[in-house]
């Protein structure tokens, strides 16, 4: 598989500078990589959550001591994020209006851990998209402890992803389960909770058995629906 990378716009330079950016497609969650690890430690998923957990502490410890984190993936430390302050008296109130909340994590990754990503990656030049349309990447049966691809009506489902986000009031917007029939039926999800742009929790609607898709609908501007399939199915028993 191929890194894509698009030409898209130059905000900065502009009169018709193009900068290459990454063609983000994928998320992967946090429970597919402690899977993905798991299968090549053969500890725990849930030792292995502990641990990142951990991680996350001793940055919390470390770095208001103005400490850098060595890792075997790179230094993690500290940053700050301003804008640029106009020349002129360092002590103006301006130049003071910095506090814990323009810090940032930087990560500057290990060298020969990079290395091993290029060695391995393909380039693919592609166009850039016109539209950024809803992406699905994992949808989980909560009461099946997280399985994924079959559930029962009432069941809840945690649908994780970005640019989810839709009015519940339009009812051409939302979640919606797609029949595999000779001619499909979308039926809306009407039971649910929406988290920001990346997840949404509900309750399988009242479908027949079957096979479903599951896309996500969208309207972003006054007119257009915006269309986000998941690429997998869910078996309805």
């Amino acid at each position: 598989m191929a890194v894509q990378i698009a030409l898209v716009k130059d905000g900065i330079r502009k009169a018709g500078a193009r900068s290459p950016r990454i063609v983000q497609k994928n998320k992967v969650d946090f429970d597919t990589l402690l899977g993905f690890m798991d299968k090549l430690t053969g500890l725990s998923q849930s030792d292995l959550r502990s641990v990142f957990l951990q991680f996350a502490e001793a940055l919390v410890f470390y770095f208001p001591s103005n400490s850098e984190v060595q890792t075997p993936v790179g230094t993690f430390s500290l940053g700050v994020k301003y804008p640029p302050i106009a020349a002129g008296n360092p002590s103006d109130p301006q130049s003071r209006k910095i506090t814990a909340d323009n810090l940032k994590i930087k990560l500057r990754a290990d060298h020969s851990l990079l290395e091993r990503i290029r060695f391995g990656a393909a380039v693919s030049l592609v166009d850039a998209p016109a539209i950024q349309t809803p992406v699905v990447t994992r949808v989980a049966n909560v009461n099946l402890d997280g399985a994924v691809g079959s559930g029962s009506v009432g069941q809840f489902l945690h649908i994780q992803g970005s640019r989810l986000s839709f009015d519940k009031a339009d009812p051409e917007q939302g979640v919606f389960f797609v029949s595999s029939d000779p001619v499909p039926v979308a039926t809306r999800m009407t039971v649910y909770s929406r988290q920001g742009t990346t997840t949404v929790d509900g309750m399988i609607p009242d479908l027949a058995p079957g096979d479903y898709g599951i896309q996500v609908r969208t309207r972003p501007t006054a007119t257009d629906i915006r269309v986000g399939p998941y690429d997998g199915t869910i078996v309805i028993s």
